[in-house]
């Protein structure tokens, strides 16, 4: 692929509350202090609406408003990629369905379906641009991401892709151990004037690039969205390097990235 740039990042997980704040645990610098995520309600959203939301809601969009502060959302075109959607929603409603007299509520259905965020983020910022929703199991991230780079050298502009992923229900943990909520934000557009330039390519059957920190290395491997953190790790050393994510299909996407 040609190259695209990176505009900004947006980032939420346990002991990382922003990518600024967060700069120095990924670079090595400072150790990661873990502790309980708090997720923020959407500032973005009307009143009503924000009573709606979800974790899972709240977790994409707090990424979302982070990645493109400044920028002109009202006009930009989106990806949202999870690996497994609202997990506790999913989770209320087969527990509801196994009653004698299932009764789903209907905020709870509403916001099950895959693309509850992106369409919460489009109402948000008022956004008739395209928003697309995927999965791609552990893959999530880079499904993402060649989505949006896709889109942002065919049509040009600015795409933002968000990856998040909440933890797992007790009735779901056995089969998808997901530990602790992630998400992270990236905006993308043309590579001249953007802080990083980042050239994609596809790859065969590659192990994929494990954190330099074990802590960090912990967080990644439980969570699909966090498959981000050896990405964000270089982002955040500020140097040129390459990373190797999971692809679909067993295959890798390689990351090259100059700042």
């Amino acid at each position: 692929m040609n190259p695209i740039g990176l505009y900004a990042v947006g980032l939420l997980g346990p002991g990382l509350e922003d990518f600024e704040s967060a700069r120095p645990v990924l670079a090595g610098e400072a150790p990661l202090t873990s502790r309980d995520v708090q997720i923020p309600p959407p500032g973005l959203l009307p009143a009503n609406e924000r009573r709606r939301t979800t974790a899972t809601i709240r977790l994409a969009l707090k990424v979302a408003e982070e990645a493109t502060e400044g920028a002109d959302r009202s006009q930009l075109r989106s990806v949202f990629a999870s690996s497994s959607g609202d997990m506790d929603i999913i989770d209320r409603i087969c527990d509801a369905l196994t009653h004698p007299e299932p009764v789903v509520s209907p905020v709870q259905f509403h916001n099950s379906v895959h693309n509850a965020p992106a369409g919460n983020w489009s109402i948000a910022t008022r956004n008739p641009a395209p928003a697309t929703a995927l999965s791609g199991y552990t893959a999530s991230l880079a499904t993402g991401l060649l989505e949006a780079a896709t889109l942002q050298l065919t049509e040009g502009g600015e795409v933002l892709l968000a990856c998040y992923d909440v933890p797992s229900m007790e009735t779901f943990a056995h089969v998808r151990p997901i530990h602790h909520p992630f998400a992270v934000a990236l905006r993308l557009g043309p590579p001249e004037g953007a802080p990083w330039r980042l050239q994609l390519a596809f790859g065969g059957d590659v192990p994929a690039d494990r954190c330099r920190v074990d802590e960090l290395e912990a967080l990644r491997d439980s969570n699909p969205a966090a498959r981000a953190l050896p990405l964000l790790e270089q982002l955040a050393r500020g140097t040129p390097g390459h990373v190797t994510l999971q692809a679909p299909l067993g295959r890798s996407l390689s990351i090259q990235i100059e700042p």
